[in-house]
């Protein structure tokens, strides 16, 4: 584990409680998020089942801190810029056989190889084909609400849960 990282309790939708390491943390419009990491499965050499960390923000109410742990080293990401708005970046995902390309616009911070973009450049990406907020930073929510509404063809339902993420994140 990482220097700066600790232990945590990761709340899973069904219930389940997981023990993660947690990596950073950040104020979003939503509130705070949690940068974890939890280990999970993934196709290893010759196609067998080997475990492989999966990186994820989560809202607060899903992380609980482990009795004992010394938090006051991970780092807190701050997401307005100097006059208060919110910063953003774009990630690219390639073509894939079967998958159009598509494009995710995150809160920055949320996909670590992502391009930074400006609130205008964020709002005219948007507009774009195939282009979406990220459902797992909550971006739609960090936009303005006087943002144009994506056209019915930019729905979430249009990427795979494969495109919404690259597993890039470690």
């Amino acid at each position: 584990m990482p220097q700066n990282a600790a232990r945590v309790t990761v709340i899973m939708p069904d219930g389940q409680e997981l023990q993660a390491c947690l990596y950073e943390r950040r104020r979003a419009a939503v509130g705070w998020q949690y940068r974890v990491g939890i280990t999970g499965w993934a196709a290893g050499s010759g196609g067998r089942a080997e475990p492989a960390e999966q990186s994820v923000w989560r809202d607060a109410r899903h992380v609980h801190p482990l009795e004992g742990g010394d938090y006051s080293q991970i780092p807190t990401l701050v997401t307005p810029t100097a006059d208060g708005r919110q910063a953003w970046t774009v990630q690219d995902l390639p073509h894939r056989p079967g998958h159009p390309g598509a494009r995710l616009i995150h809160v920055i911070g949320c996909q670590p190889h992502a391009t930074p973009v400006t609130l205008e450049q964020a709002l005219d990406i948007l507009r774009q084909p195939r282009t979406v907020p990220c459902l797992e930073c909550h971006a739609a929510t960090s936009l303005p609400a006087t943002a144009d509404p994506p056209p019915p063809q930019q729905d979430h339902a249009r990427l795979t849960e494969g495109e919404r993420h690259t597993e890039d994140r470690q």
